[in-house]
């Protein structure tokens, strides 16, 4: 037999609209086949003229909860089960309160200064030093382009001017 604690929400909450349309189930859970047919095809028929939540088919009643043929054990829930499913649901249906409470702990959240070391000074000299090094070694550096010369001639020697 399925607990109303272990079922999910949208199981959760065709019980719960089933015990606020016909209260008297909170006394004698035991519900027929029709009687449940008949209070979810209500609910929906309610839901398409306003903007009520979906209720889905309580298929996962009839092969768990089986009392006798034609007839199923509702998992009734007591009232502490029942205020944690209307926080779950608040907190399911109002998300922007849940983002709004992670938003200002992360406001509050403490910022950090770094001073620079002196490791991080000596790696800044150190990339200076490695710039200047490379600018002086292209300065000093002779330009040789013989093979460029090389090749020209062979292009003329073959007819091709440049």
């Amino acid at each position: 037999m399925l607990k109303f604690a272990n079922l999910s929400l949208a199981q959760k909450r065709f019980v719960v609209a089933v015990l606020e349309s016909n209260p008297q189930y909170k006394k004698d859970p035991q519900i027929t086949l029709k009687e449940c047919a008949a209070i979810y095809y209500s609910l929906r028929d309610q839901r398409t003229g306003s903007k009520n939540e979906k209720i889905g088919y309580p298929n996962w009643l009839f092969n768990k909860n089986k009392v006798e043929r034609g007839v199923y054990q509702l998992p009734v829930p007591t009232a502490t089960e029942l205020s944690d499913y209307q926080k779950e649901l608040d907190a399911k249906l109002n998300p922007v309160v849940k983002a709004k409470a992670k938003v200002a702990k992360l406001a509050k959240a403490k910022t950090v200064n770094v001073k620079s070391t002196p490791a991080a000074k000596a790696e800044k000299k150190e990339t200076a030093i490695g710039k200047s090094r490379l600018q002086s070694v292209i300065e000093e550096s002779e330009v040789v382009d013989t093979e460029v010369e090389d090749f020209n001639q062979i292009l003329r020697e073959n007819g091709i001017t440049i």
